[in-house]
């Protein structure tokens, strides 16, 4: 059976081999299973951690120097998990650390300090020392959890707490992820050896480093009493209530906003921010990675939508992840190899806004490993009615104004973006929600069709029958890329159709 919780670093369960010898002889033997000569892990961290407490004066306990905490977190992750890997020379580190606080004594005087003060405080913001894990849970047990919603609720300082810990690799990988991938820590970002992206891991450490200055240290000050949440919900919708919602008279159609821009941005207005909310192409395995796709630059820019990696198990067909309250802390614009870093802009109503910020992880069919055959997979029904559900689950969890998309499923999963965009309609429709769909240049002929479809259907398809009815009329032999093409090609006859329908 999988386990119910994650273990925190804090936990009694978890539990290393002293393999250097850190703890003094004497605490080690009070602390040592006999039967298998493992300590727990929090007493040896919280030793090496504070100085105060250790008998050691060495750089190893109390870096001031780069390569003194450099020689800190390899010890951390050697003690963990066995190696330091995917750490490897720490360059960009470095880096990162250089670029945005100017010099090394100021990072070690002012916020390192910090960092170790909330890191030793998880005891206290996480007495269980365990976080539910979604989709699996039963019964209580875990800070700020809602059974019936699946969901972990966490202040925000609770947040930062798990954030410090991805920051100094603490944290073990959750049982769905091989702990030799890295992809549960920002360990992963840290060395120029090994890097598929090197101008993406920059800008994830950038904002990294943007999040220990401004809210690490900042929440240290002021304290954690804002009311300020960040909310990581497993979302479903069950089959009975989607059927219903799919299979009654049919939705009125929503405004369908199509978009043009230059390049993507994380500007506040384009993550829907106040009000709005915004669909991340997510993958089943949710969270950030080494590259510039649009999941891993809209987890990589959010310090606090990090900690969802360790507490969402691979996405089912019929559930959504939905993150609340995790403040972008930089604007990565562009995409793929062509990104770069932007000063965020303040959201309208200032940085309290970001508190209403939305991420709707929703993953699209992978249509590109589905064998073809005579018809094209994105039009057979029970593909169709997979990604409606989908998108439903996602956009009817929260009243707002609009949500944001890009050709979700159109990349590399290989959907085909009239029929993906033709479905989120759909989708929002039946959640009685406006679609803004957003598409930068190289998407501009797609942009254009699809704006001319949406406005011949204002006033000839009034509802999401009519519109499932048009769809269902493209020919399934149709290649990818041709379905907007072939229903404006025939739009009279495909018009005519859907109201011989009953429309």
């Amino acid at each position: 059976m999988a386990p119910q919780f994650y273990h925190l670093p804090s936990s009694p369960s978890l539990q290393v081999l002293d393999r250097f010898s850190l703890l003094p002889e004497s605490l080690a033997h009070d602390l040592e299973d006999p039967s298998s000569g493992l300590i727990p892990f929090w007493p040896l961290l919280t030793h090496v951690l504070s100085p105060l407490e250790s008998d050691n004066d060495s750089d190893e306990v109390k870096p001031t120097t780069f390569a003194a905490l450099t020689a800190l977190l390899d010890t951390i992750s050697a003690t963990l998990r066995g190696t330091s890997h995917p750490a490897g020379d720490y360059v960009l580190l470095r880096e990162a650390i250089t670029a945005h606080f100017g010099d090394e004594p100021h990072f070690f005087t002012d916020v390192w300090p910090r960092v170790v003060e909330l890191a030793l405080e998880m005891p206290r913001l996480f007495p269980s020392g365990q976080l539910s894990i979604l989709g699996r849970a039963t019964g209580s047990g875990a800070a700020g959890e809602k059974q019936d919603e699946q969901e972990v609720l966490l202040s925000r300082r609770q947040a930062a707490c798990l954030v410090v810990h991805m920051f100094l690799r603490t944290v073990a990988a959750p049982d769905w992820k091989e702990e030799g991938e890295g992809l549960h820590d920002f360990g992963v970002w840290y060395g120029s050896e090994g890097q598929r992206q090197v101008s993406a891991a920059r800008a994830y450490l950038g904002a990294l480093m943007r999040y220990l200055g401004e809210v690490v240290c900042r929440d240290a000050e002021e304290g954690d009493d804002d009311g300020w949440m960040v909310r990581y919900t497993l979302r479903t919708v069950e089959e009975s209530e989607f059927q219903g919602v799919l299979g009654g008279r049919g939705c009125r159609l929503v405004e369908v906003e199509v978009q043009v821009i230059e390049r993507y941005d994380l500007s506040p207005a384009s993550l829907g921010v106040p009000g709005g909310a915004a669909v991340v192409s997510a993958n089943r395995y949710i969270g950030f990675g080494q590259s510039a796709t649009q999941e891993e630059v809209y987890v990589g820019s959010s310090p606090e939508a990090c900690p969802a990696v360790l507490i969402t198990p691979p996405l089912k067909d019929d559930q959504v992840l939905v993150v609340r309250g995790a403040q972008a802390m930089v604007n990565i614009a562009g995409q793929r190899r062509e990104i770069r870093v932007d000063e965020m802009p303040p959201p309208d109503g200032g940085v309290k806004a970001w508190q209403e910020r939305t991420m709707l992880f929703m993953d699209a069919l992978e249509l590109d490993m589905i064998e073809a055959g005579t018809s094209l997979p994105d039009l057979r029904p029970e593909n169709m009615n997979r990604e409606i559900r989908k998108a439903y689950t996602a956009f009817s969890s929260g009243g707002f104004g609009e949500v944001r998309t890009g050709p979700w499923g159109c990349g590399a999963f290989g959907g085909d973006p009239g029929v993906k965009m033709f479905l989120l309609w759909i989708a929002a429709s039946l959640a009685a929600t406006k679609l803004v769909i957003v598409c930068d240049a190289s998407d501009q002929k797609f942009a254009g069709d699809f704006s001319s479809l949406v406005s011949k259907a204002k006033g000839a398809i009034s509802d999401t029958v009519g519109l499932r009815k048009l769809l269902d009329q493209a020919p399934k032999a149709l290649a990818r890329g041709q379905i907007l093409s072939w229903i404006l090609s025939n739009w009279n006859t495909a018009k005519i159709l859907c109201r011989q329908g009953g429309l």
